[in-house]
């Protein structure tokens, strides 16, 4: 399918995001709040969750269906590294959820250290001492979405996609207007496919033909497959799984 295509079908505001998944995919969830230093966030939801018989963290981006996302600020990585250490304590694996416009484009986000966050978050996840899972849902634009990839598996929603920079962004910049959004998608190879043949994404789960048409059906099968990898992880020994990992991002770095 063409990438445009998949970027208008994962920007649909009835599309489920990570809300519905937990409703209709996990049992036992317990919602955790803030930073742990007086901060709050919209645009990200922290959890406990369990999928099968594995318990877990979950770190999602919020979309709020029916609503405009809120755009992804300093205080929600602030809040993401927060439930990484939490994994850590509690000896749980950590499951990431990517479903985000672009991290916030304003001044306070810039002066509230977003740049560093984005940074710090990345380093965090590629040297976790426990299993991690991230999953593609939706939309997966700039450094936000970035900064919660890196995980001993990637899951995949069919129509989701990933990219640096949006491709209006990427088009503003080589063409000076954002007409050539479609074209540069194409170009950028943001697709599931694509990011599958470069080894970033590993599972995909489809949906039939949209999961904004087949919400409890398709976050039924998404959670089955996150049930799938974060069982999977747990039998493989730490050392091993941390090795595989680093080694996975440094050949991803030294291809680009």
């Amino acid at each position: 399918m063409p990438a445009w295509e998949s970027i208008t079908i994962s920007r649909n505001l009835d599309r489920p995001g990570v809300r519905q998944l937990l409703h209709f995919g996990a049992a036992d969830v317990l919602p955790l709040n803030g930073t742990g230093q007086g901060e709050k966030d919209p645009g990200l939801l922290l959890a406990l969750a369990r999928f099968g018989e594995t318990s877990c963290v979950v770190l999602g981006q919020d979309r709020q269906r029916g609503t405009q996302q809120p755009a992804l600020g300093p205080a929600s990585l602030r809040e993401a590294r927060r439930g990484m250490r939490l994994a850590e304590e509690l000896n749980l694996p950590l499951l990431t959820v990517i479903d985000t416009a672009g991290a916030a484009l304003s001044k306070e986000a810039e002066e509230g250290g977003l740049a560093g966050e984005i940074a710090r978050s990345l380093n965090d996840l590629v040297g976790l001492d426990c299993p991690t899972v991230s999953v593609l849902l939706g939309q997966g634009a700039g450094g936000g979405a970035l900064a919660l990839l890196p995980a001993d598996r990637t899951v995949a929603a069919q129509h989701a996609w990933l990219s640096s920079l949006p491709p209006e962004g990427a088009s503003a910049i080589v063409y000076r207007d954002t007409l050539h959004g479609a074209e540069m998608a194409e170009a950028q190879g943001v697709t599931v496919s694509a990011l599958a043949a470069h080894g970033i994404v590993d599972h995909v789960v489809p949906e039939e033909p949209d999961a904004a048409a087949e919400a409890p059906d398709f976050c039924r099968r998404m959670a089955k497959a996150v049930e799938y990898e974060l069982a999977s992880l747990r039998t493989k020994p730490g050392t091993e799984r941390l090795a595989r990992r680093t080694e996975r991002f440094r050949r991803l770095g030294s291809a680009g």
